[in-house]
């Protein structure tokens, strides 16, 4: 059974516009931010009430609450299908409406999760409908420009090492989810109808990491507590997210060393995949702990994606793992990002357009002066009298807007330090290589 309610209702205790008994009902759900929606078909006498951003309200198959899904949100395929006898239809649930609340610049700076969600939720375009929670005490700082709510929460869920929950509005990022079953499962056996993945591409049991300006550990290389038969030694390099007054050689390499443990923790096993089509353990939920006898490893892996039949009552397929394989959000994230790449490359070429002219015009004008230690480029003759200024010597090239003795708002001097002023598309450049950064962690993430 199904309720239909208006796009802003809040209460699911009546029964809506309508109840209706669906044709068919299958509840997907992912671990964390992944996705949690419906596909649901019913009777085409049901047209009138089926209407995009219409809720459906439903008893989930782990859930207290009934649960709030959004007809028809704006993926691609979440249309309404109508056919001569059916309506076919996809509902996400109310949490992907944080798509639609956007941070234009803000930043929590050292804050603990909770805090740090509450500073973000405050502070949205528009009042945001979502009531945020946290166990996690431990402390960071995080930058949100131009991001909606999902957004961040999915950075959020990295920084603090966390994991998201959704009770319609109310979102929860908690340090642990699930429950230890103690089901110890061989591997390759005990499960009939199961499909397994297996990636060995990220596996790291010895590593050297580096740090900003070529930061080693004294050490040099840090160990994991397993090993297997060859060695998996990689080098990696990782970024300081301490502030600048912060950045003390010390607080730097211990920084780097905790980073590099957690790389390894994380890293030590390689990435398994389970998808499991018959002989479901009907109690499972997301974030269930289930043991796997590798033929190398004892490894622990978590339930992360089930599929439910409302209609049958019962779970149809589950998905155990270390890693969620959600390729279609990655692709999307990656496509994304180039859009965001072409944007920056867009305005960078703008800037080039700018200059070019801003040379050929202005480059036809002014006066060359040379004097006996510099070159002098003026908008003026004698130098005391001009405004706009060129001066190249031994010190450096600069330029002002006040006269030969400046200040100099543009400037490359002898010891080799810039102007802000002057990296107009610097900013643009440093921009485009973080955001390469990114794109080929998601490259690399999805290729394996």
């Amino acid at each position: 059974m199904i309720k239909i309610f208006n796009p802003n209702d809040k209460n699911f205790k009546s029964n809506g516009n309508i109840c209706i008994n669906p044709i068919s009902c299958i509840e997907k759900k992912k671990k964390s931010l992944n996705g949690w929606y419906l596909d649901i078909k019913v009777d085409i006498k049901y047209k009138d009430y089926i209407k995009k951003d219409y809720l459906v309200v439903i008893k989930t198959k782990s859930s207290i609450n009934p649960q709030a899904f959004r007809i028809a949100d704006d993926d691609n395929d979440s249309t309404i299908q109508l056919t001569d006898n059916y309506i076919v239809f996809k509902a996400n649930h109310v949490f992907f409406d944080s798509k639609r609340y956007f941070l234009v610049d803000i930043r929590p700076k050292k804050l603990n999760a909770i805090s740090a969600l509450e500073y973000i939720n405050e502070r949205t375009d528009k009042k945001s409908p979502f009531f945020v929670y946290s166990d996690i005490d431990s402390v960071s700082t995080a930058y949100f420009i131009r991001k909606n709510l999902l957004e961040a929460w999915a950075i959020f869920e990295e920084r603090y090492s966390g994991y998201f929950q959704f009770d319609n509005w109310n979102v929860r990022l908690m340090s642990n989810i699930g429950k230890e079953t103690g089901e110890i499962i061989g591997y390759g056996q005990k499960l009939q109808g199961f499909q397994i993945y297996e990636s060995w591409s990220n596996v790291v049991t010895k590593l050297f990491p580096t740090g900003n300006n070529g930061l080693m550990l004294d050490e040099k290389f840090i160990e994991s507590d397993i090993q297997y038969d060859i060695p998996y030694t990689k080098t990696v390099q990782f970024n300081s997210d301490l502030e600048i007054e912060e950045q003390t050689e010390e607080n730097l390499k211990k920084e780097l060393k905790i980073k590099a443990q957690n790389y390894l923790n994380e890293n030590k096993y390689p990435l398994i995949s389970y998808e499991v089509t018959s002989d479901i353990n009907q109690d499972f939920d997301i974030g269930d702990k289930v043991h796997i006898k590798h033929p190398l490893a004892d490894i622990k892996v978590e339930v992360v994606e089930y599929t439910f039949d409302h209609v049958q009552g019962r779970i149809v397929s589950i998905v155990f793992g270390n890693f969620v394989r959600d390729v279609k959000s990655k692709f999307d994230a990656i496509k994304k990002d180039i859009i965001n790449q072409s944007e920056k490359l867009s305005e960078q070429e703008k800037m080039l357009i700018h200059q070019t002219e801003l040379i050929n015009n202005l480059n036809k004008n002014g006066f060359v002066y040379i004097d006996d230690n510099e070159i002098l480029i003026l908008d003026k003759i004698p130098k005391e009298q001009a405004k706009n200024v060129w001066r190249w010597g031994l010190g450096g090239l600069a330029f002002s807007s006040n006269g030969y003795e400046g200040p100099f708002s543009t400037a490359i001097t002898m010891d080799g330090r810039i102007n802000a002023d002057f990296i107009t598309t610097g900013k643009i450049n440093t921009n485009l290589i973080e955001g390469y950064d990114q794109l080929v962690q998601k490259v690399s993430k999805t290729e394996e």
